[in-house]
Parts: structure tokens; C-alpha cells; sequence
């Protein structure tokens, strides 16, 4: 049996699905609108899968290698979400909506954000949890393919 001696799918779409949750989070949507938005996440990380796609065919690396990157990549990102919800903790401002309403399934901000003192407990809690999956993702055990 060969070995793969490139880029692994999975982690060609580990990337790929990495650069469309960035995208969908913190990519621009007010001075262009949703066509524009809906276009590049569609367009961004399909360009960045058959790129992947052409380097990971020239990359020689075999399955262990192919374990490493993602178990790095996680690794890396669980790291990134750690030290944004110790920031988080320790922050002596952070924003709260003025008014809301209630929509059938939570509530909506309609008024404007405001700086509060003190620490923003909640988003520690959902970046702490976050870093935890990633934390999980670098050490559990992988498929190659």
C-alpha cells in the first residue's frame, strides 16, 4: 500500500472550513451588503480549496506530517481562543447592548453598544469553551486520509 505523500483532505478542508467560520465571524458585511458577503464566502474558500489542492500535491509529506499540521493548526488556534478569554477576564471595560427586544428564540440588540466596567463573563466562558474543543481536536487521534 503507497503512502500519501501529500496534503491530506482532511486537512485541505480543516483549512478550507477555517477560513469560511473566520469569514462568516469577522468578515465585512456593512459598506458592501449580503451579495457581496454571500460572494466571497462562497468564492474565498473555494479558491482556497483548489489551492490547496495544486501545493498540497507538490508537498511531500506522509501521514505522520499530515498529523502534525492539524494537531499544530489546532494546537494553535486553541491557544489564540486561551489568551482572548484571559483578556477577556481581565478586561477592565467591555460592551453591553442598551436595549433589547424579545424575538422567538432569544433577544435581539437594537439599541447601541456601550462601554461597561468590569469583565465580560460570558464571553470568557464561550472562548474558554472553544479553546477546550480545540484543545480536544490537538490531542485526539486522527484519521489519514
Amino acid at each position: 500500500m503507497k503512502a500519501n505523500r501529500s496534503l491530506s483532505s482532511n486537512n485541505r478542508n480543516f483549512l478550507v472550513m477555517l477560513l469560511f467560520i473566520i469569514l462568516l465571524i469577522w468578515g465585512p458585511i456593512e459598506p458592501y451588503g449580503m451579495v457581496v458577503r454571500i460572494g466571497y464566502l462562497i468564492a474565498l474558500p473555494t479558491l482556497l480549496w483548489f489551492i490547496l489542492g495544486y501545493i498540497g500535491s507538490k508537498w511531500d509529506g506522509d501521514d505522520q506530517s499530515n498529523n502534525r499540521l492539524a494537531r499544530g493548526i489546532a494546537g494553535i488556534i486553541a491557544g489564540g481562543l486561551f489568551v482572548g478569554a484571559y483578556l477577556s477576564f481581565t478586561a477592565p471595560y467591555h460592551a453591553e447592548c442598551t436595549q433589547s427586544v424579545q424575538t422567538w428564540d432569544g433577544s435581539e440588540c437594537v439599541g447601541e453598544y456601550v462601554s461597561v466596567k468590569g469583565r465580560d463573563l460570558s464571553g470568557t466562558f464561550i472562548l474558554v469553551g472553544l479553546g477546550a474543543m480545540a484543545t480536544w481536536y490537538a490531542i485526539s487521534k486522527h484519521e489519514s486520509s
